[in-house]
């Protein structure tokens, strides 16, 4: 029994039980993507790449299509030019039978490069081991899929979820190879080059794509530059050539006509600069006081004795925790600025799903700061004999079955606070009622008028079922509304409309 008792013994397992945890939380929401299919801008983002697609049935084509379809509409709708590019050249090379892809693109890369920024930062960055790391990836990761406050738009609308949240993985991914490259000191070349490549490559990604990640992704390369020329580190030259590339791809990007001419038609007029960084510090304080829901702060209380283990690893003194949160409050409001600043509002769904994402990661990454800043302090008052007998990693530890009882409240937090909104609780509810299924035969059905070349008018019945993770938009009544012209155009019919 005392075997048992010992602290390492019980984090391997609660690491192993973590692992389960995320596997039980995505395999229901991968499995429902089999149901799902096209929606709202989907059909014009697909239209053209699937011609070339059915044409040639070559990659390279579609992309070269969609290359040049994205330099018009740089000229006349849009900067994003990455994502735009991106997005419709994959819509047309899955299509419609394997739409399901941009779930595995948009979820997989979500949890992959989270996972890998989060054990590469906590394990080489800090000195943590495996299996903390582990269970302190994971548990944010889960909270942030089980509480995405729009879940269809970050994983199941193809253009939602590649455009944000697949973009928003690629950043993360970035700010993984920069962490890299600020360790390589004895590195052989070939490595180096292979970094700089990779971190070149997604900063077009970046940089050419949504402007909120953008925007925030410009912050952190100003942090790091200022890191590595503070450290003299032996690459900030290079770092610095990757900040400027990054700017020009970013700068491209939002200053591409087609943007003024979209804010023109959206008929809004831009706040000024001043009054919208204002307002994003207001909205974001706002957002973390509404947020600070039960759940997570379960959590952080659960993250409390693996921090305090990790923070002993290496002799960093965590200096300056008040500055470090006001800087971190600063970047996380800055994601607010560019919808505030061109449309005086907080963003669609997508939006505000980064929004909830990056809360929680840096949430979390406070409490560690903190409790690092207190643990030195601590230590700095005590004998090191002292702090050596209380807190040697073989002691008898309590942390698997608090872990156990704090995992159940967690649970109880999440249905009474997410109820049936906890994302993996929807995809099982939706499967075993046939709610999916039904979705999707419903679509057939629709399929089949919709692909008979001798209709010209169409009008279809309204979705018998209607799934919450699946679920965006459709056509309306209204036969002129932009989104049945957009489903007439790809299905060649004169009219589309919904029946009463």
């Amino acid at each position: 029994m005392k075997k048992w008792r010992l602290e390492e013994l019980q984090v391997k397992i609660l690491c192993v039980g973590m692992i389960l945890l995320l596997a039980a939380t995505l395999v229901p929401l991968f499995w429902i993507s089999a149901y799902n299919f096209k929606s709202v801008d989907d059909y014009s983002f697909a239209r053209n790449a699937e011609e070339v697609w059915e044409e040639s049935h070559s990659v390279l084509k579609v992309l070269a299509a969609q290359a040049t379809e994205t330099k018009e509409i740089y000229r006349t709708w849009q900067g994003t030019f990455f994502s735009q590019w991106f997005a419709s050249s994959m819509m047309g090379i899955f299509g419609d039978s394997a739409y399901y892809v941009g779930t595995f693109l948009s979820l997989g890369a979500f949890v992959l490069a989270e996972l890998l920024l989060f054990m590469m930062l906590l394990v080489k960055g800090l000195g943590a081991d495996k299996c903390r790391a582990a269970i302190v990836s994971i548990g944010c990761i889960v909270l942030q899929i089980l509480l995405t406050p729009y879940p269809v738009e970050a994983f199941y609308w193809f253009c939602g979820a590649v455009v944000y949240t697949f973009i928003y993985a690629l950043a993360l991914l970035l700010l993984t190879l920069l962490f890299v490259l600020n360790r390589m000191e004895h590195t052989k070349k070939y490595k180096v080059v292979l970094t700089e490549v990779g971190i070149v490559l997604l900063s077009v990604a970046v940089g050419g794509s949504n402007y909120v990640t953008g925007l925030t992704m410009l912050i952190f390369y100003f942090f790091y530059l200022v890191w590595m020329f503070w450290k003299k580190k032996k690459y900030r030259i290079l770092a610095l050539c990757n900040m400027l590339v990054y700017l020009l791809v970013f700068g491209a990007n939002i200053l591409a006509p087609g943007n003024m001419m979209r804010q023109g038609s959206a008929g809004v007029e831009r706040a000024s600069a001043f009054f919208s960084i204002l307002q994003s510090i207001k909205e974001a304080a706002t957002y973390c006081i509404v947020n600070m829901n039960p759940p997570c702060v379960i959590l952080g209380l659960l993250f409390l004795p693996i921090f305090v283990s990790i923070v002993k690893k290496k002799n960093f003194r965590y200096p300056m925790p008040l500055l470090v949160s006001v800087i971190s409050f600063g970047v996380y409001a800055a994601q607010f600025t560019p919808t505030l600043y061109a449309l005086q509002i907080l963003g669609a769904g997508r939006v505000q799903n980064l929004y909830r994402f990056s809360f929680y990661v840096l949430l979390y990454a406070n409490e560690l700061y903190w409790i690092g800043w207190l643990w030195r302090r601590w230590t700095e008052s005590h004998a090191a004999e002292e702090i050596a007998a209380k807190t040697g990693e073989n002691r008898t530890s309590f942390l698997l079955p608090g872990w156990i009882v704090g995992g159940l409240l967690l649970c109880l937090s999440l249905v009474s606070w997410g109820g049936s909104t906890v994302t993996t609780v929807s995809a099982i509810r939706s499967l075993r009622s046939g709610e999916a299924a039904q979705y999707r035969q419903d679509y057939e059905e629709r399929l089949v008028l919709l692909e008979d070349p001798s209709i010209k008018e169409v009008y279809l019945e309204p979705f018998s079922a209607t799934p919450y993770l699946l679920f965006f938009g459709d056509i309306v009544e209204d036969t002129q509304d932009w989104v049945n012209q957009a489903v007439a155009t790809y299905f060649d019919k004169d009219v589309v409309g919904l029946k009463e």
